[in-house]
């Protein structure tokens, strides 16, 4: 098998998709992650309010309405 294009090194190949810059060992991109617990989000929150108000709420208008109904009878 001969070659009649002598090979060139990477760099001077076109279409290189990967940079041939080093490892940067500063880069905080590669620093291991700290173990933290999960910080659950205002939303989670919110949702169980929201979810405690509707059903205090439902049984308002439960206790209303069959109140009413016994003092209508």
């Amino acid at each position: 098998m001969s070659q009649k294009t002598p090979l060139k090194n990477r760099s001077e190949r076109p279409g290189n998709l990967v940079s041939i810059e080093a490892y940067d060992q500063t880069s905080r991109a590669y620093s291991k992650e700290r173990n933290q617990r999960p910080q659950i989000n205002f939303s989670a929150y919110l949702t169980i309010a929201v979810l405690v108000f509707l059903v205090i709420f439902f049984i308002w208008i439960y206790e209303l309405i069959f109140d009413l109904w016994g003092q209508i009878l």
